[in-house]
């Protein structure tokens, strides 16, 4: 008899609660969420006998014969049960087997495979342990390496003047400048809840950086954006010239544990370059003072120009793992 098994989640409520109490569950597990990223997903628990022992959701391709990635879904995979009674030798070799269990399952099923862990998922030793000894390339697991930043914003949340706080004082010189000129210039920040002139802002910035976004994935932006804003798992700012010119906006979402960076444009016809950094300090402070959060995820660090701008407000650097297994030539739909 197999130790552990999987079982599709049939009740979302409760699967949301265990996604709340993983320490790799995020938002972008959460059954509302993925729902309305209109891709196919599954959601599955792992038990052993009648315990659960950890979760496991997954985007699927059109055919659902490859387990895919999705722009709108930064972390998903595997989440473990947060056991605080076992002790951390027992808890990690039960980890190992279980991460075990599910890639063998997974390999049996589908053609491909890609996950994109959690940054708390610690042990990816299963993933390229994998048929180690294959001389086959399409039997192993390729690691993609990527980095985030985590930001600790609950200073914002107190009275004390912005530009005396720590974090204000940790910025890259140019982010305080530009909070300065943001502040000397009556720039303001307002929350808005279009999410059609984000689109237009995001099409504006690809099309202006040669690139052409299919219209499918628009859609499904908009949608996510405007589900978030309903059920209060997200909020849209727009940083704001004196005039009441909307000229960069972000889009964050958020879970009990963190906010998470989302999305970000600015408005092509609009030049002040400060709008851009006090779009994010003024989303900070809200996110802090109105929703209580005390951490911010500013996920996307992974290219030069925008990482850099996003690792100059600070924050701690962290690398998540995104594995990847090619068994046969099959082709992905929607990739």
């Amino acid at each position: 008899m197999a130790k552990y098994s999987l079982v599709a989640v049939e009740n979302a409520e409760e699967w949301d609660r265990f996604v709340d109490q993983s320490p790799q569950g995020t938002v972008f597990s959460y059954s509302e969420y993925l729902e309305n990223t209109c891709y196919k997903n599954i959601r599955h628990y792992v038990y052993q006998g009648s315990e659960i022992k950890a979760g496991l959701v997954l985007n699927l391709s059109d055919d659902e014969s490859c387990c895919v990635l999705d722009d709108l879904v930064i972390y998903n995979g595997i989440i473990f049960r947060d056991d605080k009674t076992a002790k951390p030798v027992k808890a990690r070799s039960e980890r190992f087997e279980i991460t075990e269990f599910i890639i063998d399952e997974l390999s049996k099923k589908y053609s491909s495979i890609k996950m994109a862990l959690a940054p708390q998922f610690e042990d990816v030793r299963p993933f390229l342990w994998h048929n180690y000894h294959s001389e086959n390339s399409n039997k192993k697991f390729s690691l993609d390496i990527r980095y985030t930043s985590y930001l600790a914003i609950r200073e914002l949340a107190s009275q004390l003047d912005e530009m005396n706080t720590e974090l204000f004082r940790n910025l890259e010189t140019i982010r305080q400048r530009n909070i300065r000129e943001a502040r000397k210039s009556g720039a303001i920040l307002t929350k808005e809840s279009d999410a059609q002139l984000f689109i237009s802002f995001y099409t504006a910035l690809m099309k202006e950086q040669g690139e052409t976004v299919p219209l499918e994935k628009l859609r499904r932006m908009e949608n996510l954006i405007d589900v978030l804003i309903k059920n209060d798992q997200g909020a849209m700012y727009c940083a704001q010239t004196s005039e009441g010119k909307p000229g960069y906006i972000t889009i964050f979402c958020k879970d009990r544990r963190r906010a998470y960076y989302l999305f970000g444009a600015g408005n092509p016809e609009i030049k002040e370059r400060y709008l851009g950094t006090i779009a994010f300090w003024d989303a900070f402070k809200d996110l802090a003072n109105t929703h209580g959060i005390n951490e911010v995820d500013l996920e996307g660090v992974n290219s030069p120009q925008r990482g850099w701008f996003k690792l100059s407000f600070g924050g701690d650097l962290k690398c998540y793992y995104q594995l990847n297994l090619f068994q046969t030539k099959a082709r992905l739909s929607r990739q």
